[in-house]
């Protein structure tokens, strides 16, 4: 008995790019929640170190930090702007623009101080809740490793 084994016809090259395509998009919006997360946690980091530098420089000349508290994230690069520790806006990380200064941009930073202006909190809030997401102060958290 002869039996010929049947071959199976190939998927044609265009069938083979459309599945191709739909596997790449397919993992591109898997993969887009976590690639927003890293990119959210790192604007915000570089956006609390740059602010925790200028309260340093600010602290080294004024011998205290800004003693009004709590101020926003606008309102710090704000004062900071003015005496000359801070030479432009951060990237406000719920943008990815520099802060534009208008008390109507998102803004999940908060400054506080004690009553005596010697230690500082900058605090970064998670962007659908107030729970916090970075924290750096001149006390415990000097770092955000």
């Amino acid at each position: 008995m002869n039996h010929k084994l049947k071959s199976r016809k190939q998927p044609s090259l265009l069938t083979r790019t459309i599945l191709i395509a739909l596997l790449a998009a397919g993992l591109f919006t898997i993969l887009r929640p976590a690639r927003n997360h890293i990119r959210l946690e790192y604007q915000t980091k570089h956006t609390l170190l740059t602010l925790q530098e200028a309260l340093q420089k600010f602290h080294v000349e004024d011998e205290a930090y800004p003693k009004k508290s709590p101020m926003s994230g606008t309102e710090l690069i704000q004062f900071l702007m003015e005496e000359r520790h801070l030479k432009s806006p951060p990237l406000n990380p719920a943008t990815l623009k520099p802060y534009s200064l208008d008390d109507n941009e998102p803004d999940r930073i908060i400054y506080t101080t004690d009553e005596l202006a010697e230690t500082y909190s900058l605090k970064a809030l998670k962007p659908d809740s107030d729970d916090t997401f970075f924290i750096v102060d001149s006390t415990e958290h000097h770092s955000l490793e």
